[in-house]
């Protein structure tokens, strides 16, 4: 006779149990389509980046253009939501990319006017805004609730492999090579793949949810607005997922304030040019895959939140030591057995600024791929169906709103007292938010209870 323990492992689906994640076929597509689309925006971002700042002699106007990237998430982030709960997610999918498609174009003909190219970028990063929602929103709908972790590993690698192959890889390789134009053309073809993509999947149907839905109407849209901070009071009542959304902002605004800094960071610390950051800090796409391979089996070890405070802490150390990479170089100098290098200060052709530097941008991804990931897959499993769009919004308007005054005055108080400075600031902030969730973490675990998912509160 089977032992009750062999009934329970029979009566499981064995085949659902052990299916890797890329085996469900929607979330396979829905995964290319991320990767394929992202690499073409991160190309084409490289690439704006490189023409406004030769159009506008200099990086002054660099900033307008990250600004023109960010507002857009800000404003329309507030309908994204309402769309993405009320209408077809597949059709979003598709036609985001589409519209993304014909805007690469649009760069490639306005590709020698900086106006017409912020102009473009305001309409490119609101159609990356409504993808960038329903493509978050859409992986709990693919995959089975037990493998949301997994999948949203996989998922963060994904953006992280767009980042290496779009910033690192095809901008700086096609960019001298064969021109703008073509970075265009071919980011208009892939975004062309990724509707494919889209195109091949199944309709994304919820338990709740009717196949076919129609386009919201203009008075849902109008509603938004009180949507929006409907949603944020819900995240309010529940303590989890209110953790959850200032850990996934942190985590975003940090992408935001390297953008800027590390431009500044080339020129005052290592004192090379800006345009070797993608080489420098290549590391830190390196560590982030890391990161995200090892997360399932760090998050199953010690919880979502512990790993999350795990990757604050990391990133607060990984801040403080890139702060203090010129006193650790002249420290390393004046030693005889700890020196690696020879007498002009350099190994293998690199100095040892440049190498101590690559040296901590491995751990900051690392560190990194353990913040995001947890704390979306927590809004997922705590969040309904039918206001995962509303919440994943709501978690992108603040991630960006939060990030836009520290994008605005980063490079003015780097500019004054140190980018050295900023970086300090960033480890304070990343370490109190550390110790505040260390608290909270710990107030939970002894037995008082934090509150019921989004799906039960009332």
């Amino acid at each position: 006779m089977a032992t009750p323990q062999l009934q329970v492992l029979r009566a499981q689906p064995l085949e659902e149990k052990q299916k890797p994640v890329l085996m469900h076929k929607s979330f396979l597509l829905l995964w290319l389509a991320q990767l394929i689309s992202q690499s073409a925006q991160n190309a084409i971002l490289f690439t704006l980046l490189v023409l406004v700042t030769s159009l506008t002699d200099g990086s002054t106007f660099t900033s307008v253009l990250v600004l023109s990237f960010v507002i857009p998430s800000v404003v329309f982030g507030v309908f994204s939501g309402v769309i993405v709960d009320l209408w077809s997610k597949r059709l979003l999918l598709i036609y985001t990319n589409v519209a993304r498609m014909l805007l690469a174009i649009a760069f490639l003909l306005s590709r020698d006017h900086f106006v017409g190219l912020i102009v473009i970028s305001v309409f490119f990063a609101t159609a990356s805004q409504f993808f960038g929602t329903t493509d978050a929103v859409t992986v709990p709908s693919v995959v089975p609730k037990s493998q949301l972790m997994a999948a949203n590993s996989v998922f963060s690698m994904a953006v992280t492999g767009s980042q290496l192959i779009g910033m690192i890889f095809l901008a700086p390789i096609l960019l001298p090579t064969l021109g703008a134009e073509w970075i265009f053309i071919i980011g208009s073809a892939m975004f062309a793949i990724a509707v494919l993509c889209a195109w091949l999947m199944p309709p994304i149907v919820d338990d709740d949810e009717a196949p076919d839905r129609s386009m919201p109407t203009f008075g849902e849209l109008r509603s938004a607005g009180g949507d929006y901070m409907n949603t944020l009071r819900t995240i309010g009542k529940d303590p989890v997922s209110s953790l959850a959304l200032i850990h996934y902002a942190a985590g975003s605004s940090m992408v935001l304030l390297f953008a800027v800094l590390v431009p500044r960071y080339m020129q005052a610390v290592l004192e090379i040019s800006p345009d070797k950051a993608v080489t420098i800090f290549a590391p830190v796409g390196v560590g982030a895959i890391i990161g995200l391979r090892a997360l399932p089996l760090i998050a199953a070890r010690f919880g979502k939140t512990r790993t999350v405070i795990a990757g604050l802490t990391g990133l607060t150390l990984c801040c403080i030591a890139l702060g203090l990479v010129e006193p650790f170089a002249e420290w390393l100098q004046t030693t005889e057995n700890l020196n690696p290098f020879s007498d002009d200060g350099r190994a293998g052709g690199l100095s040892i600024l440049v190498l101590l530097t690559m040296g901590f941008a491995g751990p900051v991804g690392f560190a990194y791929a353990l913040v995001n990931a947890p704390a979306q897959t927590t809004l997922h499993e705590r969040a309904p169906a039918e206001q995962r769009g509303r919440v994943f919004a709501a978690q992108v308007v603040l991630a960006n709103a939060v990030g836009i005054l520290p994008l605005v005055v980063a490079g003015s108080v780097a500019d004054i007292f140190g980018v050295t400075a900023v970086l300090f600031l960033i480890a304070l902030a990343l370490g109190t938010l550390a110790g505040v969730s260390i608290y909270l973490e710990t107030k939970w675990s002894v037995g008082r209870r934090p509150g019921p998912p989004l799906s039960e509160v009332s």
